[in-house]
């Protein structure tokens, strides 16, 4: 799966040619960049937006990378962009780390989907002890009893399971392990959650693990897999149609991802804030893996406008775009999560965040 790029060099060669028919004593507008990269879970989202903010502000290019979490921040680290997307916050040390001090806000909420490919077995069911059963290397065949038991208007086939899982440090293997770890104790003790979880050797030996790069990467290789079942941001598995599966949640009800279910998870988080809600969300129709995706910028910058130019593409981000969050997989903010993100805002220098919009 190619990832979805700008055509930058079209909207340059076009702004070249109205330059020369420009009259003469009449300087073009600067062209400001923003380079930005990162996490992948927020990568459709942001293009969108960034196509669209440039179509009305023409003289600002903003571009964005989805190269993973840890890229991201290593290269804003290093002075190499202007922004990263960060699936997690960074801890105070690190933040003091980044030249320039460091703004973290959340600007896109999701879900992780679990997405498979096997033709024609649609509205696939995922018990908890199922999905620890798959990831822990117990489940080696679709027809496992556990699976079966679970599916059982479905002829699953005796097959063998390739996982998909992200190649690297990845915000959304955090995501999910930790909310593995959070169904198992046990679980979480043997493979330690974290951006680099660590996957029973046992599968990789078997030949039933396949690492990608990028949530576009997992879903590209369950696509072209046979048999294959992975992670991804929701938007990943919607966007191209892939198979998703329902997931057991805490409450035991089975779950499709989507809107209402996402909603019912957040409502469920606001009102019990434990480390355990927000990692396995405690609601009879609530979504089981939901988390957030953080926009990262600089307090201050050495081009007096960049500032500014970036305060109002979030201000774009939180007013107008909120309307393309549902169509392309992810959670929108309400008016409490918009007024947190605003508030964050609010002692940086430059254009200030308009709250009516």
């Amino acid at each position: 799966m190619n990832r979805p790029r700008f055509r930058w060099g079209l909207i340059a060669a076009l702004a070249a040619g109205l330059t020369l028919l420009a009259p003469s004593g009449h300087a073009a507008p600067e062209t400001l960049r923003l380079n930005g990269a990162g996490a992948t879970f927020p990568a459709p989202l942001y293009l969108r937006w960034f196509r669209d903010y440039h179509r009305t502000h023409p003289q600002l290019r903003p571009d964005y990378q989805g190269t993973g979490s840890a890229s991201g921040i290593k290269d804003l680290r290093a002075g190499l962009l202007d922004f990263a997307g960060s699936d997690y916050p960074l801890e105070a040390a690190e933040a003091e780390a980044i030249p320039g001090g460091l703004v973290q806000i959340p600007l896109a909420a999701g879900a992780i989907a679990l997405i498979y490919h096997l033709d024609g077995l649609d509205g696939l069911r995922l018990s908890r002890e199922a999905l620890l059963g798959l990831f822990s290397g117990g489940i080696e065949r679709w027809n496992d009893p556990l699976l079966a038991a679970a599916n059982p208007d479905l002829a699953l086939p005796d097959e063998p399971v390739v996982l998909v899982v992200r190649a690297g440090a990845s915000g959304s293997s955090l995501k999910f392990s930790q909310h593995l770890s959070a169904i198992s104790p046990i679980f979480g003790a043997q493979t330690s959650p974290s951006m680099t979880p660590a996957w029973p050797r046992s599968i990789q030996q078997q030949g039933r693990m396949v690492a990608a790069v990028g949530n576009d990467g997992v879903a590209a290789m369950v696509r072209a897999i046979p048999g294959a079942l992975g992670y991804v941001q929701y938007a990943y598995g919607l966007l191209p149609g892939l198979q998703m599966a329902l997931l057991e949640n805490r409450a035991g009800a089975f779950v499709a991802p989507g809107q209402d279910s996402f909603a019912a998870a957040v409502t469920a988080i606001r009102a019990d804030r434990r480390i355990e809600t927000l990692r396995d969300p405690d609601a009879a129709d609530a979504y089981p893996i939901v988390g957030l995706s953080w926009l990262l910028l600089r307090r201050t910058y050495q081009h007096p406008a960049k500032l500014p130019a970036l305060l109002g593409l979030i201000d774009y981000a939180l007013g107008p775009g909120q309307q393309d969050t549902v169509p392309l997989g992810y959670i929108p903010f309400d008016a409490e999560g918009l007024a947190h993100v605003r508030a964050l805002l609010e002692d940086l220098h430059g254009s200030p965040i308009d709250p009516s919009r």
